[in-house]
């Protein structure tokens, strides 16, 4: 099963808000997709597209998406304009992804970004610990890079769905280096 889950903490101490998240889910085998609010499917299969991958690659540590936006190129589709502010573009974009590359994943051997992460329960107890020693200091910034290490370092995998695409916001109008999201 998936669940979904937005995780917000008014403490900005947003690796709690994600443990909080997965401790609503007692099966270890059910998968939590984590997403920025920020961010916005723009296909209605969304859920199916997560499941069927969840469900073709079960030993993956982690699973993440494309995005109109993203500090990493490997997870924004080769010639996709990140300053284009058309909601029909990107929503052009999604659709081509999912017809080209139905089913096809990419893994990413490296720290992504996590504007939207599939992680499995059992997973997720599996990395608590040192994903919450090393995060605890952080707020919003750099929790992805800790689960991504933390994943990787379990010799586990992170596989890029290479058929989904979402709309990341990712301070459009306020630019890439500006963090008034961080302040109190």
């Amino acid at each position: 099963m998936l669940w979904f889950f937005t995780p917000y903490g008014h403490d900005k101490k947003f690796v709690y808000a994600i443990d909080r998240c997965f401790s609503l889910i007692s099966n270890s085998n059910d998968w939590a997709v984590i997403m920025d609010g920020d961010t916005l499917f723009l296909r209605s299969d969304f859920g199916d597209v997560i499941q069927r991958y969840t469900d073709n690659f079960p030993d993956t540590g982690m699973f993440t998406c494309y995005a109109s936006r993203c500090h990493y190129s490997c997870q924004v589709p080769r010639g996709v304009d990140m300053e284009n502010d058309s909601i029909i573009y990107h929503k052009t974009m999604a659709d081509n992804q999912s017809s080209l590359c139905h089913g096809m994943v990419t893994e990413i051997n490296r720290k992504i970004a996590g504007h939207l992460m599939v992680i499995r329960k059992s997973t997720w107890l599996r990395i608590r610990s040192q994903v919450i020693e090393k995060a605890s200091s952080k707020f919003i910034l750099g929790v992805d890079t800790k689960i991504s290490n933390a994943i990787l370092e379990r010799g586990l995998k992170i596989r890029l769905m290479q058929e989904l695409y979402i709309l990341h916001y990712l301070r459009f109008k306020e630019g890439f280096d500006s963090d008034h999201h961080l302040k109190p």
